[in-house]
């Protein structure tokens, strides 16, 4: 079990019981040493959000205390693989999803939408690196010149693509030219050659992974708390499981949010290749185990709630307050036929 508030992450590895004591989880969990089990009481009014890994023994009043207090849950599989969420009953804005089921079979609003993420997205990859380069001392090597000049060509065709699947094509492109600038930035100790999901073949992989897991689920949590539904996508077609527009909104914050979170967590050695990941002999993946996604968790909330300002003049905001900025300027699309900026990295 990892805690930092506001967020509780509950797995089953680690986890013996859960369950609810008046106003608090009594969590159970295993001593990492062999010795006695260790309890410990988590008030519900700390609680701003739950993540469960894996199949972890949780009572069912415990999620019903969960929903009666507006405590969203999120649902991954113990390698990681995103499974769902139990959220509060938000969705009762029926015009709004009237509005978004009939634009979601709008070819045209589709393709808007899809351009300006990928364009967002691209801008967002492009100032990522951008920084890590100047960090570096790496702003007139000619690879990385080439690799800018690149983006910045993309960034335009995206918003000129004819149709989504143009878009894609274009975003897939820009994604491999990015991955292979970024590879520059990881260390000797956790290498990354290229991007491999499912599964992750490395640390590196197993990293990024991970992070995306995460805040895919807090990207649906902030649009179902709009009242929209969150598989009415458009630039990710819409599957049977998959929660299509969560996967489009947080496109242009993989880079800015995981991806910077990552270098940051290996750069400075808080996790190492040896002691804080396993290779599953079930999938033959490379994963975090339970230190490791102890370490993760600690940096990620940091990191989300780090306050900064998008421009100078602009209030500070945090990444979190940026999860739900998107989801606005969407609405802004669907219901005042605006055309929105997504967020964009200072």
């Amino acid at each position: 079990m990892i805690s930092r508030m506001p967020s509780l992450i509950l797995s089953s590895r680690d986890i013996v019981s859960v369950s609810l004591k008046s106003e608090r989880l009594r969590v159970v969990s295993r001593d990492r040493h062999g010795g006695e089990n260790v309890s410990r009481d988590v008030p519900l009014f700390d609680l701003d959000r739950v993540v469960v890994l894996g199949t972890p023994p949780v009572t069912t009043p415990v999620f019903a205390a969960l929903l009666d207090r507006g405590v969203p849950c999120f649902f991954a599989t113990g390698r990681n693989r995103w499974r769902g969420s139990l959220l509060p009953d938000s969705n009762r804005n029926a015009a709004r999803r009237v509005r978004q089921y009939e634009q979601g079979t709008d070819p045209a609003f589709g393709l808007r939408v899809a351009r300006r993420l990928v364009f967002a997205k691209i801008r967002n990859s492009r100032r990522v690196l951008q920084r890590l380069a100047a960090n570096r001392g790496r702003t007139d090597d000619p690879d990385h010149r080439n690799t800018m000049t690149a983006l910045a060509s993309y960034m335009g065709e995206a918003m000129r693509a004819p149709s989504v699947d143009v878009v894609r094509g274009i975003e897939g492109i820009a994604a491999a030219i990015y991955f292979r600038d970024l590879g520059l930035s990881f260390p000797e100790a956790i290498p990354f050659k290229t991007r491999s999901r499912r599964p992750p073949r490395d640390p590196a992989n197993a990293l990024l992974s991970f992070g995306y897991t995460i805040l895919l689920g807090e990207m649906e949590c902030a649009i179902r708390t709009h009242g929209l539904d969150a598989a009415i996508g458009h630039l990710h077609e819409d599957t049977l499981n998959s929660p299509s527009l969560a996967l489009d909104l947080m496109e242009p914050l993989r880079a800015p949010v995981v991806d910077l979170l990552v270098l940051n967590i290996v750069n400075h050695t808080m996790v190492k290749a040896e002691k804080h990941f396993e290779v599953s002999a079930e999938d033959g993946g490379t994963y975090l185990n339970e230190e490791g996604r102890r370490s993760f968790f600690l940096m990620y909330e940091s990191a989300m709630e780090r306050r900064f300002a998008v421009s100078k003049d602009a209030p500070q905001t945090t990444l979190r307050r940026v999860l739900d900025a998107q989801v606005a300027a969407y609405l802004r699309m669907l219901e005042q036929d605006r055309n929105e900026d997504f967020f964009f990295l200072p």
